[in-house]
């Protein structure tokens, strides 16, 4: 079984949200945006025991709910085999769940099956409501029939058995991990596997329990502490009138102060035992994780479903750790939900499978970073961009705005300037292009399918053209409505962004042209030979477009000369502001007669 559906309403950041899930989905978004609500959400309506949390108002949309408020949250669970709900008497009959479909398509739960296609499923719900006079969350978990009724007005509702739910198997890692108390009995995990194995080790805690209780070696007769001992020992008998003697012992001495007192050590050698809190949080994350994996091994062993949602499992694993990590999981999972921040994780998934999130006023949407997987006749561009610059595609995606530029030039441009002005500008001046804006590696001359691929996924994805004859054209398709441009920005008109580059330089050309003289073999006296070359195909004489090389080499002359980088970083925050529809002096409308756009206007210091 897997959940195939997520509603929720009221909870936390989120007033209104619906989340479709695949057998192996990954959530990504900017900060804040309600990944990791969604996987507490999760935990409470399908979570138990200690991964459900205490609620309070402020898990209540806008921290101060009235009496008809209400968290509302729905899980719609499929994945039953065969499809026949008499099959299933403990999902489906009387004082349980009602039966209905999933119709995939439309991602619609439906009474009655339409089509072949459309699988049996179980809605579970959890509720909560704020008492204003009693200051407390009351809550309900239930099978969910008719979503219009107020369970807590309603004698009828029809609870879920923990039966079902542990039948689920889902269990949530959050980011915030003691990982040092991980393998030990504080933890339910441990102790589940524990369980699944029949492997509590009773017979070896009553040993250990005995052997506490008797030492052989009491540390009250150690000859430092007798004295100390002996006097207290007195004192009670003075005045109590009874002996009651002292004794000192590691533990309670019963069986749950030896399971609690429990701590795990590695060997990091032959003899050298250390205590887990001492160790690296890399081999900390990676014992627990082992944990996991067995625990997820001995379900699906017993045909049993195991539902994992992990936040952040890049924490404290390298890359390459990271994607073996995640592939284990999927192999022994019905369903693994990932939360992540990390661009190689996205890397490692297949893009239809990646949910981008975002969250404008509590309505939040989630939206596959490609619908449909990509068929064999789609552009090269397109099949570069999703499947060989995953990784770079992942990041851009995790920002706020998008920006395509026209070609691949620009983007290593931009992204050498950005590095170079993060690194060495003013750090009063914060460089916010870095901060909000994602670069696309566009491939020459496929800006516009580039652009109508994304927005489909990411709600603001702005492009920036040349101010050539290309350009021009560009701007007037992507001026249209159905091209899913945001903001179509340019550069002035007969620029590209080899002039841009030029215009940075000319801030102190005498100096960087030095700078090159040393480290650019074969550089040009002046800035404008310079612009030229890097416009010229490197095949030629003297070209230098395309060769990342000379770029990076140009980069670090710009970022010796102050008056360059400023430069730099004020075309950067430029076609930042303008990308985010704010003001800003180095933009202006286009004039009439041309294609709409927002054009750089480098006279403006």
């Amino acid at each position: 079984m897997h959940v195939a559906l997520l509603s929720i309403q009221n909870f936390r950041g989120i007033r209104s949200a619906s989340v479709s899930f695949r057998p192996h989905t990954v959530l990504i978004g900017p900060s804040s945006c309600g990944k990791t609500t969604i996987l507490e959400a999760l935990a409470l309506v399908l979570g138990r025991g200690r991964q459900i949390a205490s609620l309070t108002e402020h898990d209540f949309y806008g921290s101060d709910p009235q009496p008809p408020d209400r968290i509302r949250i729905v899980a719609t669970i499929t994945g039953f085999e065969p499809q026949d709900p008499d099959d299933h008497p403990d999902w489906f009959r009387d004082g349980r769940g009602v039966p209905r479909w999933l119709d995939t398509k439309s991602g619609r739960v439906i009474p009655e099956p339409t089509d072949k296609d459309q699988p049996l499923a179980c809605q579970i719900a959890f509720a909560a409501r704020f008492d204003r006079e009693c200051l407390e969350v009351e809550t309900a978990r239930y099978f969910c029939d008719d979503e219009s009724t107020d369970v807590f007005a309603e004698e009828g509702r029809v609870n879920i058995p923990q039966t079902l739910i542990r039948e689920i198997g889902f269990f949530l890692i959050p980011a915030t991990r003691t990982w040092n108390r991980m393998l030990s009995f504080n933890s339910e995990l441990f102790k589940r596997v524990l369980a699944s194995t029949a492997a509590a080790p009773s017979e070896a805690v009553l040993s250990e329990r005995d052997r506490l209780r008797n030492p052989d070696q009491p540390l009250e007769d150690d000859e430092n502490i007798k004295p100390v001992v002996d006097e207290v020992n007195a004192e009670i008998k003075a005045l109590l009138g009874s002996s009651n003697t002292l004794q000192l012992r590691l533990t309670t001495t019963d069986s749950d102060g030896i399971l609690e007192a429990m701590v795990p050590h590695f060997v990091t050698d032959e003899e050298h035992r250390v205590p887990s809190k001492r160790q690296s949080s890399g081999l900390l994350s990676l014992q627990s994780l082992f944990l996991l994996l067995h625990f997820c091994r001995k379900r699906i062993q017993a045909g049993e479903s195991s539902c994992m949602a992990l936040e952040e499992p890049e924490l404290h694993l390298s890359p390459a750790t990271q994607r073996r990590i995640l592939a284990r999981l999927q192999s022994l999972t019905s369903q693994t939900i990932v939360s992540t921040h990390s661009p190689l994780v996205v890397g490692y998934s297949d893009p239809t499978s990646v949910l981008v999130i975002r969250n404008s006023g509590g309505q939040l949407q989630a939206k596959p970073m490609l619908d449909r997987p990509l068929e064999k006749s789609a552009p090269n561009a397109i099949r570069k961009l999703f499947q060989i610059n995953r990784v770079e595609l992942a990041n851009a995606m995790l920002s706020e705005i998008i920006l395509v530029p026209e070609g691949r030039t620009d983007y290593d441009w931009m992204t050498l300037l950005t590095r170079v002005v993060e690194l060495h500008h003013n750090p009063k001046e914060n460089c916010i292009f870095g901060i909000r804006i994602g670069v696309i590696p566009t491939s020459d001359a496929a800006i516009k399918l580039t652009c109508n691929a994304l927005s489909k996924a990411h709600p603001h994805v702005c492009v920036l053209v040349d101010g050539d004859k290309a350009g021009m054209k560009y701007a007037k398709k992507l001026a249209r409505s159905t091209s899913g441009a945001h903001t179509v920005l340019s550069w002035p008109d007969g620029w590209t962004i080899e002039d841009v580059i030029g215009w940075i330089i000319d801030a102190d050309e005498a100096a960087v042209m030095r700078e090159l003289k040393n480290d650019l073999p074969g550089a040009p006296d002046k800035c404008v030979g310079l612009v030229a070359a890097l416009g010229t195909d490197p095949r030629k004489r003297h070209g230098l477009k395309g060769d990342l090389v000379s770029y990076e080499i140009i980069a670090n002359a710009i970022a010796t000369q102050s008056t360059c980088l400023q430069r730099a970083s004020t075309v950067l925050n430029a076609v930042a502001q303008a990308c985010a529809n704010e003001e800003t002096p180095h933009f202006e409308r286009s004039p009439d007669g041309t294609p709409p756009r927002m054009v750089f206007n480098p006279c403006r210091q």
